[in-house]
């Protein structure tokens, strides 16, 4: 690890993270993914076999909605980094990116107020609690935190306003953490995906169809069905994740990244257009796409 970058990567399982984590390895970061399964960790250390960089990548369990997990994958991170340094240096961290992340689907009438607060606790507190266990290390190496939001942290859509919200919410903390943690120069990047080919919006539908259950079929009827068809057609559509850690690397490799990058750029296109059109031209083209 001597002379490396060294990064921590949330939710390294699949998706985003795992090719972002896979990516930098390649390009000589030492990375420090978090897993949650055995699994997941077998599988993501063969592919790094595979490429030639597994002794780039360590793999750790790490639930970060758990306190003391959190504090467990920060006294591991810092012992390993500790180990290849001078007995008088203090551990340093260059990157943190805070990836990990879930969706809750369902129309807010219907949505069971516990999946809003864990909606708000994967996405939300979790990600703010990474965050300041690894600022003392971050301080040190003058690092960049990168804050994995979503085109729906600024566009709120039916269906998904539990996602959104909690996106909206994490854009804000990122604003002004950014702006805080600018004199111990600690750059703050927020990172705005449009939808990929992940499992995320698949796991999403399948666990509101479970929650909704019998009022499937009551007047949210049409807007359920439409939705899903979208969400198992953005499962399987979209960009490359490549381009996602692609963007990372750009970021990492910049002297001074902007504070937003909207992933590709043209997810920038639907930003713009929410933001400056009138609310109900929008809220009728929003009805129009989905037979509302």
């Amino acid at each position: 690890m001597n002379n490396k970058k060294t990064v921590v990567i949330t939710g390294c399982s699949s998706g985003f993270g795992r090719v972002t984590a896979l990516t930098l390895a390649g390009r000589g970061w030492h990375v420090f993914g978090t897993v949650r399964k055995e699994a997941d960790r077998v599988s993501l250390l063969e592919e790094a076999e595979r490429r030639g960089c597994q002794e780039n990548l360590t793999i750790l369990f790490c639930d970060i909605t758990q306190a003391g997990q959190i504090t467990h994958l920060l006294e591991q991170v810092t012992a390993q980094i500790q180990v290849s340094m001078p007995d008088d240096s203090e551990p340093r961290l260059h990157a943190l990116i805070n990836n990990a992340g879930t969706a809750y689907g369902g129309p807010m009438e219907l949505l069971p107020i516990d999946d809003l607060r864990a909606q708000f606790e994967i996405n939300l507190f979790a990600h703010v609690a990474v965050t300041q266990a690894f600022l003392p290390l971050l301080k040190a190496g003058r690092g960049t935190i990168i804050m994995v939001s979503s085109v729906g942290g600024r566009i709120a859509t039916p269906i998904t306003g539990a996602y959104n919200a909690s996106k909206a919410a994490l854009e804000s903390i990122s604003d002004a953490l950014r702006i805080e943690l600018l004199p111990f120069a600690v750059r703050v990047v927020i990172v705005e995906p449009i939808s990929s080919p992940t499992n995320i919006w698949d796991t999403s539908m399948e666990r509101a169809m479970q929650q909704i259950g019998p009022n499937r079929g009551g007047p949210y009827e049409r807007l359920l069905k439409v939705s899903e068809r979208v969400a198992r057609r953005s499962s399987r559509q979209g960009f490359p994740p490549q381009v996602f850690a692609d963007t990372i690397v750009h970021i990492l490799e910049s002297e001074r990244p902007r504070a937003r990058y909207a992933v590709p750029w043209y997810a920038a296109i639907p930003m713009i257009i929410g933001r400056f059109l009138p609310d109900r031209i929008w809220d009728y083209l929003v009805r129009r796409s989905l037979h509302w």
